[in-house]
């Protein structure tokens, strides 16, 4: 691994382009001990060699965008990946190549492209997450305590929402919400998952987990879990207003990941939760 920078972590965003990566972009100005050197977009971008900070309607950085993330990734320390999911292991396989850690908020992975990732994890150490919100990630680990305080006799329902643009469905959020309560009940997640896309089930099958999507607007997103009887209902719910509680999250795992060993890691390490 590359000596951490002593005084900044010094950053790459690839995905920059985007709306995550102009939102991570603006989260610079709030967060200390950080310094964006790269910012990466693909081969024919439209917007490459402009300033990445006015892309992201803020002042100049002095970042240009640009599509060669192997010369700007040289002199990083860790690379932060909002891409789409089929960049992710040409990406990774670049990082661990090159000695750099990774902060991957990407979702939609299939199983070799998630395979990859945790083939790069042995050589680097990657924080992966589906939601890099500090709220959904205390959202996480309360689900899983009130799953296995409340058992089976309770119906469960993941229910999200996002904008109509979200190419994947259900979230990468709501499966990680779904997999925290079957690991509270002991239950195996993929047997036990069952995506209601269209609220078409008008009964709760018995020992299944639900998980309801929609798509409206320009919802960033919200996530509700449900636990219910017939005698009654308890509801955890996160809604972000905007994509910076995900971009801050990111730099934040981003400043966390430099000084860890390989392995793979997500924003529960981060918070220590």
């Amino acid at each position: 691994m590359k000596t951490k920078s002593p005084s900044k972590t010094r950053i790459v965003v690839v995905g920059a382009a985007g709306r995550m990566g102009q939102a991570i972009i603006r989260s610079f100005r709030n967060v200390n001990g950080v310094e964006l050197v790269g910012a990466v977009e693909m081969t024919v971008h439209k917007d490459l060699g402009k300033d990445v900070g006015v892309l992201a309607g803020v002042e100049k950085t002095g970042i240009i965008l640009s599509n060669d993330l192997k010369t700007v990734l040289s002199n990083a320390d860790v690379l932060i990946d909002f891409t789409f999911h089929t960049a992710v292991p040409i990406n990774v396989m670049l990082a661990s190549q090159m000695g750099r850690a990774m902060v991957i908020g990407t979702t939609g992975l299939d199983a070799a492209e998630s395979d990859a990732v945790k083939k790069g994890a042995e050589k680097v150490p990657i924080v992966w997450a589906p939601n890099m919100s500090l709220g959904v990630n205390l959202l996480f680990a309360m689900v899983k305590k009130a799953a296995a305080a409340l058992g089976t006799d309770y119906k469960v329902e993941v229910d999200e929402t996002h904008h109509v643009n979200k190419k994947d469905s259900p979230s990468g959020t709501a499966l990680r919400l779904g997999e925290k309560v079957a690991e509270g009940l002991g239950w195996d997640f993929k047997a036990c998952m069952i995506h209601d896309a269209d609220g078409a089930f008008r009964k709760h099958p018995e020992g299944k987990i639900v998980v309801r999507s929609h798509r409206e607007g320009e919802v960033v997103g919200d996530h509700t879990v449900s636990f219910g009887n017939e005698a009654e209902r308890i509801e955890f719910t996160h809604r972000a207003w905007s994509r910076e509680s995900f971009a801050l999250g990111a730099v934040r795992a981003a400043r966390w990941v430099v000084s860890r060993k390989p392995a793979l890691y997500d924003m529960q390490d981060v918070l220590g939760l």
